[in-house]
C-alpha cells in the first residue's frame, strides 16, 4: 500500500527549556511535502525563525552535528530554529535529479513563508547555513519572501560554475569527480535516517530510488558555462534582506564570496577569513567569532534589538602573511586600491619595467603533475594544520617562475588580480594556470592567488594571442625583503582534470604582465574588529572520525598519486548510528596525462538494534568516462543496485 507523503506527521519533545518537533511535513506549493525538524523555547509565545536549508540530511552527519547545536544555541537565545531536507532527499518527498536547481530557490521561498504563518513564530524568519545550505540562502532571498528578514551565507556562492564546477571554464576536477560528486551521489541515495510508526519513510525511500540519478550528469553534461548553468546563477541584485557573507581566503569561494557582496544593493556585511570550508569559531587558523556575529545580525534584523552591528565597519578582512592580522575597511574592495603592472621578463624577472616588445618568449613544457604541492589550499583538506609549511615551491620548480627583486617595502594586495598573457600553445586542448606567490629568502614560496582559463575555442596551435586571466581575490601582505612570483603552468592536478596531450607553451614578455590590487595602508593605520568570545558548541551527537592525506611518486613512470580518506561516525538518535568512511585517489602520469584517473569509494552503515543498512558507491573517472555503480544490502543480503557511465 502506497503511504500518504503529504500528511502532517512529526514527533514532539518537551523539555524544560525546549520544544523540539521532528519531521514536521511542510507543503510546497506543487503539493509535495518537505521534511523539517524545529527546535524552539519553551513555554509557547511567538518568536522569530532562522532556517538552514539543505541536502545533508537534517536527520544525519549534516543536521545532527553543527546544524543541530547551532540550532540549540539559537533556541537558547528565544529563536524557533529549523533544519529542512531539500526535495527528494532525506525526509522529504519528491525527486532531486540535478543540483543547484532553480526549484530550490522556489522551495525555499515556501518554506520561509510557511514558517511565518506558524503559531510559534511572530512573522520574522531569517536564514543561514555553510556551503549548500548557504547558497540555498542566497537563492531563495533573491526571489523576495516577504517574511525573509535577513540571511548569513557562509562559505556560498551565486555562481556554482565559475566557484566550484569549472574553474576558469576548465574541466572538473577531484573535488567535482572524485569527493562531493561521488559523496553526494550515495548521500542521495540514503534511506531517511528517521523512521516514522507509519512507514511513510519506506515509500519516500523508494522514491528516492527510482527517481534521484547521480550529480555527477550535471558537470560531466554541461562542462561549459551554458543555459543549464546560466538559469543556476542567484542574481544577488535582487536580494532585499539585510545579507551577512562569510567566507575563507582558502575557500572554494574565496572569488566568489567578494565579488556576491559587491553586487548586493541590500544591507549587507562582508567577513574573510584565513579559512577552508570551516565554521569561523571552529577554525584552525585566526578562528573569530563568526556564531556571535550572527548572534548580532539575527538579533537586530529579526528582533529589532540595538546591536549596534550595523554601525560596524562593513568589511572585515584577515591580511594574510607576515605581519598581517585582521583589519576592518569601509568598502570592498578599498577606494585607496591603486592597480599595479608587473612585467615579465626575458631573464626571468618580474618587475615594473616594461621590456621590449622584441624581447622574445620563454618555453613551458607541459607537465600535467603540477599542482599536488598546494593541498594546503584546498577546501577539502580541512584536516591539515595551515600553521604547517605551505610551501609549495616542488610546483613552481616544474612551471615557467618569473619573479621579483626582493622589496624593498611592505606591499599589501587586497582585491582581485588579472594577468595579460602573450602566448601561443604548440597543441590543443590546454589550460592556463597562474599562480601569485609570496618568496622567503630561504626559496619557499606560498600561495597568494590563482588563477585559470581553458584555451581551448580562444587560440589555434601555433597562433600568437594575448589572454586575460582573472586571478581570486585575496587579502595578503609581501613584507619587505621577500619576492614576488608569477608562475605559469598548463596544470593544476588534481583540482583540474589533466588536457591529454602533451604540448609546450611560449609566453611573450614584451605585454605579458601581473595586475595587482596594492593598497597602501590607510590614514591613522589600519583598524582591529573587536570580537566577541568564540563559540564552542557541546556536539554530542560526534562520535569522532578523521581524515588522511597521502603525496607519492614514482620515479620510473613518472606518476604522482594522492590516496586520502575521510572517516565520520554520528549518533542520529539512542538507537540509530551512521558510520560513513570515504576513500579517494588521484593519478597522472607526466609523459601521459591522457592516462589520468580518479577514484572514490564510499561506504555507508546505518545500524539499528533490529536492522543493518549498508551502502557502497563506487566510481572512476577516465579521461574517456566516468562509471559509478551503488549498491545497497540490508543485514547482509542484496536489497538495490544500479549502475552508470557517462561519457
Amino acid at each position: 500500500m502506497r503511504r500518504d507523503l503529504t500528511r502532517p506527521g512529526g514527533t514532539i519533545a518537551v523539555t524544560a527549556n525546549f520544544v523540539s518537533e521532528r519531521n514536521l511535513l511542510i507543503p510546497m506549493s506543487d503539493g509535495v511535502a518537505l521534511a523539517g525538524d524545529v527546535v524552539r523555547p519553551a513555554g509557547g509565545g511567538r518568536v522569530p525563525a532562522l532556517l538552514n536549508f539543505g541536502p545533508y540530511h537534517k536527520d544525519g552527519r549534516g543536521g545532527r552535528l553543527d546544524v543541530d547545536a547551532t540550532n540549540r544555541h539559537f533556541a537558547a537565545r528565544g529563536y524557533a530554529a529549523l533544519s529542512v531536507d531539500m526535495r527528494g532527499l532525506g525526509n522529504s518527498g519528491g525527486r532531486n535529479p540535478e543540483p543547484f536547481a532553480p526549484q530550490e530557490a522556489r522551495d525555499g521561498h515556501d518554506v520561509v513563508e510557511w514558517i511565518a504563518r506558524q503559531p510559534w513564530c511572530d512573522g520574522n524568519v531569517g536564514m543561514w547555513g555553510v556551503s549548500y545550505p548557504g547558497i540555498t540562502a542566497l537563492a531563495t532571498a533573491a526571489t523576495r519572501p516577504p517574511h525573509l528578514k535577513a540571511i548569513v551565507p557562509i562559505h556560498a556562492s551565486a555562481d556554482l560554475h565559475r566557484g566550484a564546477i569549472a574553474l576558469g571554464g576548465c574541466g572538473a576536477g577531484f573535488w567535482m569527480r572524485a569527493d562531493w560528486g561521488p559523496r553526494m551521489a550515495a548521500y542521495n541515495l540514503l534511506p531517511p535516517l528517521l523512521h516514522d510508526a507509519d512507514g511513510r519513510w519506506a515509500q519516500v525511500w523508494a522514491d528516492h530510488l527510482e527517481n534521484n540519478p547521480p550529480w555527477l550528469s550535471a558537470w560531466i553534461d554541461h562542462p561549459q558555462f551554458d543555459e543549464y548553468w546560466r538559469s543556476r546563477v542567484v542574481a544577488v541584485d535582487r536580494i532585499e534582506c539585510p545579507t551577512f557573507n562569510i567566507c575563507g581566503w582558502r575557500d572554494l569561494y574565496a572569488d566568489c564570496t567578494p565579488r556576491d557582496f559587491a553586487a548586493i544593493k541590500a544591507t549587507k556585511k562582508l567577513l574573510m577569513g584565513p579559512w577552508k570550508h570551516e565554521f569561523p569559531d571552529k577554525a584552525r587558523e585566526a578562528p573569530a567569532a563568526g556564531l556571535r556575529e550572527m548572534e548580532r545580525w539575527f538579533d537586530r534584523w529579526l528582533k529589532g534589538e540595538a546591536t549596534g552591528i550595523e554601525n560596524d565597519a562593513p568589511v572585515t578582512i584577515f591580511m594574510q602573511g607576515d605581519g598581517g592580522g585582521w583589519r576592518s575597511e569601509p568598502a570592498w574592495p578599498p577606494q585607496r586600491l591603486a592597480w599595479q603592472d608587473w612585467f615579465l621578463g626575458s631573464d626571468g624577472g618580474l618587475s615594473r619595467a616594461q621590456p621590449r616588445a622584441s624581447s622574445g618568449s620563454s618555453t613551458h613544457v607541459y607537465d600535467p603533475t603540477i599542482g599536488l604541492h598546494s593541498l594546503l589550499w584546498d577546501p577539502w583538506t580541512t584536516a591539515l594544520d595551515p600553521a604547517d609549511p605551505r610551501d609549495h615551491s616542488a610546483d613552481d620548480a616544474r612551471s615557467l617562475c618569473f619573479t621579483s627583486d626582493p622589496l624593498a617595502e611592505p606591499m599589501e594586495l587586497i582585491g582581485p588580480s588579472s594577468a595579460l598573457i602573450e602566448l601561443t600553445p604548440s597543441d590543443l586542448p590546454l589550460n592556463l594556470v597562474l599562480k601569485l606567490s609570496d618568496v622567503a629568502p630561504n626559496g619557499a614560496s606560498t600561495l597568494i592567488a590563482t588563477g585559470w582559463t581553458d584555451l581551448t575555442g580562444r587560440a589555434k596551435p601555433g597562433q600568437r594571442i594575448q589572454v586575460e586571466v582573472d586571478l581570486r581575490a585575496t587579502a595578503y601582505r609581501v613584507a619587505a625583503g621577500r619576492r614576488l612570483r608569477l608562475a605559469v603552468a598548463c596544470a593544476d592536478f588534481p583540482r583540474l582534470w589533466p588536457t591529454p596531450k602533451p604540448a609546450t607553451l611560449a609566453v611573450f614578455h614584451g605585454a605579458s604582465r601581473v595586475r595587482l590590487p596594492v593598497c597602501p595602508l590607510p590614514a591613522g593605520g589600519p583598524s582591529a574588529p573587536q570580537w566577541g568570545p568564540l563559540q564552542a558548541l557541546a556536539v554530542p551527537s560526534d562520535l569522532g572520525g578523521g581524515q588522511r592525506w597521502t603525496l607519492q611518486s614514482d620515479l620510473m613512470t613518472r606518476t604522482a598519486r594522492l590516496e586520502s580518506s575521510r572517516s565520520e561516525r554520528v549518533r542520529v538518535d539512542p538507537l540509530t548510528v551512521f558510520d560513513a568512511d570515504h576513500s579517494y585517489s588521484a593519478a597522472v602520469s607526466a609523459s601521459r596525462p591522457d592516462l589520468a584517473r580518479m577514484q572514490s569509494t564510499t561506504v555507508i552503515a546505518v545500524d539499528r538494534p533490529v536492522s543493518r543498512t549498508v551502502l557502497t558507491s563506487r566510481t572512476v573517472t577516465t579521461t574517456r568516462a566516468t562509471s559509478l555503480a551503488v549498491d545497497i544490502a540490508i543485514d547482509g543480503q542484496p536489497y538495490w543496485s544500479r549502475s552508470w557511465r557517462f561519457d
